[in-house]
């Protein structure tokens, strides 16, 4: 059973469904509202836990019914809890989403306790990171954090993966002290300022961000699927053609599954592993709750071959 430690974001998601996305100054018609647990980082969790992982999660939520909210889901999925805050202000963050008809979204985060997590509260977990295999972060929670995450993570040989959302600059020391550098098509094009709309985009982008200091990166590009690169090469793996419903957590899927199997498949397996758990997460509504069991992911490979 590999052993993950997720560092990040618990939110709750304030999810409104309707036909399309408003444009500025328009009201839409709504179809439908939800309050889920989301948050990148508990979102991980969530997916490594089902996935088969001993799972930590490291991270601050507020003294809130939100953030009891989220502490009972993550205990029920088994996710260790030791190094989750409470923030003594500020409530814990929320998402609101809206997904459009084809499963697309917009998101707008506020993280409040998330920003609660600390370089300090890290300094004190060199004890966890001798007995675990990977750790994930994300950047809803303060880059100094992250940063010493990764830090951590070079002292004890850990796999470290970044995943580079929400869309924005990243400074080069994360960058470059990620094992493995993961943003999505948006969160590339606000790094380095190229537009991706085909596999050819992403792999420019992949070199931009080695020139930036990455060693690997592994871009997330949706429909078009994923693409690994490093100093040696670079491996396409195509999407696997579905309907979607809610892309929300899809790309949290993917990172998790990713780091489930790293270290004992090789990168284009590996893509294509967390690919399938990608789709089926955006085949089901809703964050933390669309997150595949490692069962169903083997399955959903065994049926498409």
């Amino acid at each position: 059973m590999p052993r993950i430690l997720v560092v990040g974001s618990a939110n709750i998601d304030l999810v409104t469904r309707v036909k399309r996305v408003p444009k500025p100054g328009e009201t839409v018609i709504g179809l439908s509202f939800d309050t889920v647990p989301g948050g990148k980082g508990a979102n991980q969790a969530t997916a490594a836990a089902r996935l088969g992982a001993e799972t930590w999660f490291a991270g601050c939520v507020g003294n809130d019914p939100f953030g009891e909210m989220q502490r009972r889901n993550l205990s029920a999925e088994g996710i260790d809890l030791t190094y989750l805050k409470v923030h003594p202000t500020e409530p814990t963050g929320t998402a609101v989403i809206l997904v459009a008809g084809q499963g697309q979204n917009s998101i707008v985060v506020t993280p409040a306790a998330n920003m609660g997590i600390t370089a300090d509260d890290i300094a004190g977990m060199g004890g966890l990171f001798e007995n675990i295999d990977a750790v994930l972060m994300q950047l809803e929670i303060p880059m100094a954090t992250v940063e010493a995450v990764l830090d951590m993570a070079r002292r004890h040989s850990v796999l470290s993966i970044v995943d580079a959302g929400p869309a924005q600059q990243v400074p080069d020391a994360i960058i470059e002290k990620a094992e493995i550098f993961s943003p999505n098509e948006t969160e590339a094009e606000a790094i380095i300022g190229l537009q991706i709309r085909s596999v050819d985009d992403a792999r420019e982008a992949g070199r931009e961000l080695l020139e930036r200091g990455a060693r690997r990166a592994v871009l997330k590009l949706g429909a078009m699927g994923a693409l690994y690169i490093d100093h040696k090469e670079w491996i396409h793996v195509p999407a696997f053609s579905i309907k979607a419903v809610d892309t929300t957590a899809a790309g949290d899927a993917f990172t998790a599954a990713l780091a489930l199997c790293w270290e004992v498949r090789r990168p284009g397996d590996a893509l294509e592993f967390a690919n399938a758990a990608g789709a089926l997460a955006a085949m089901v509504a809703g964050a933390q709750p669309s997150m595949p069991t490692r069962a169903a992911v083997e399955a959903f490979l065994k049926e498409r071959g």
